[in-house]
């Protein structure tokens, strides 16, 4: 008979974003792959990002559960109806084990796993409290994660950080740290000169931006964690003869694409201030800037900066956990406080017109994020489970 597992998280988008690879992984050792999640309210993608995970799942034999969890950590209604429909599918379906993400999927998830004995993996992409983070992080997440350790078989980390406080204060039967999902690093430096210069001139003439232009660009969710107001404020500072050949771009969907627009309107930046969208292209928009700037205040291990790094391109990014992580020297990028737009546009104005290439000598550091080591670290943890059984 065939084994199941369970891969469960709160939107559908940490699975789709996060997950294809370990999917595959499972279904290698012999798995059979079910989903629990919400693919209703289903996260920061967008609605075709969404159709085409679902159709996926679909081609790639995935058994998916429609769960309505909640935004953020939910309401006790909400978290209510999400427990009995996730006691109605383990009732349903024995699962050799379940493996868990994002904050509320991972409460509920192993609450759940735990009254059906169901061991669990659970990978946090980052702590909700952190160093320099707001109490409130510390005073909620901390002692909920401590708490729901003690229920957790195998917990993953994916930053220094996320590690050291794991291995001090949680319990969970065994503790390690992978280096996010991992970039296929080598991939990435086979792409060629040419081919990264034909990127950039499609996609400044599709963005109509002039070839001699200073393109910044930044990839994220368009929230107030992911910050890219701090990059217009620090734009904002400088003279406009000083702004007046510098573009900005951003890939990426949310809610707050209005304030953004009215802050750039606010000093005359508008026309060279541009909203993507979602885009699959983030490799191109690299190649297209001149730099890419990552200012969240939180990430786990934030996978648009990180393969900003590794296609060559110069990162600047908050000197937070989860960044700081991959900006190894200053060959692959410098870092700021995010709440310091003068700092920032200090950096901008330093690196206008100036090289953004890695070295080639620093860049072999960056194999230690690569999918193969990644993976295979994923492989021994899932067989490390099957063994239990």
């Amino acid at each position: 008979m065939t084994k199941k597992v369970l891969m469960l998280a709160a939107k559908a988008n940490m699975i789709q974003q996060f997950n294809h690879r370990n999917i595959k992984i499972l279904q290698n050792l012999g798995y059979e792959v079910h989903i629990a999640t919400n693919m209703v309210d289903f996260g920061s993608m967008s609605a075709e990002e969404n159709e085409r995970f679902k159709q996926w799942m679909i081609d790639n034999d995935i058994i998916a559960h429609q769960i309505d969890f909640e935004r953020r950590m939910g309401s006790l209604k909400g978290n209510i109806r999400s427990i009995k429909q996730l006691r109605k599918l383990f009732k349903e379906i024995d699962f050799t084990f379940v493996h868990v993400h994002s904050p509320l999927g991972s409460v509920l998830g192993r609450l759940v796993a735990k009254q059906f004995k169901v061991p669990a993996i659970y990978t946090a992409h980052g702590f909700h409290f952190f160093k320099g983070g707001p109490k409130s992080g510390w005073l909620v997440f901390y002692p909920l994660e401590w708490a729901f350790s003690f229920i957790t078989d195998t917990l993953i980390t994916i930053n220094d950080e996320d590690y050291a406080v794991a291995k001090k204060h949680m319990h969970a039967k065994n503790i390690v740290k992978i280096n996010g999902i991992g970039v296929d690093v080598e991939q990435a430096w086979r792409v060629t000169d040419e081919e990264k210069l034909i990127a950039r001139r499609n996609v400044r003439k599709e963005l109509d931006i002039p070839e001699n232009a200073f393109v910044i660009s930044s990839v994220g969710e368009l929230s107030n964690r992911k910050n890219h107001k701090i990059v217009l404020e620090a734009l904002k500072i400088m003279c406009a003869k000083q702004r007046e050949n510098i573009y900005y771009i951003i890939a990426g969907t949310g809610d707050n694409g209005k304030m953004l627009n009215e802050l750039a309107a606010s000093f005359n930046f508008k026309n060279h201030f541009k909203l993507l969208g979602y885009r699959s292209d983030i490799r191109d928009i690299n190649f297209a800037s001149n730099i890419v700037i990552f200012p969240s205040f939180q990430e786990g291990l934030g996978v648009s900066g990180l393969e900003t790094v590794i296609n060559g391109s110069y990162l600047i990014g908050s000197d937070v956990r989860g960044i700081k992580d991959y900006i190894l020297d200053e060959s692959f990028g410098d870092t700021f406080n995010p709440r310091n737009a003068k700092q920032l546009e200090k950096l901008i104005k330093n690196k206008v017109n100036t090289s953004n290439l890695n070295s080639e000598l620093n860049k072999r550091q960056l194999l230690q994020f690569d999918v193969k080591i990644i993976d295979n670290v994923m492989k021994n943890l899932y067989q490390n489970m099957k063994s239990m059984w």
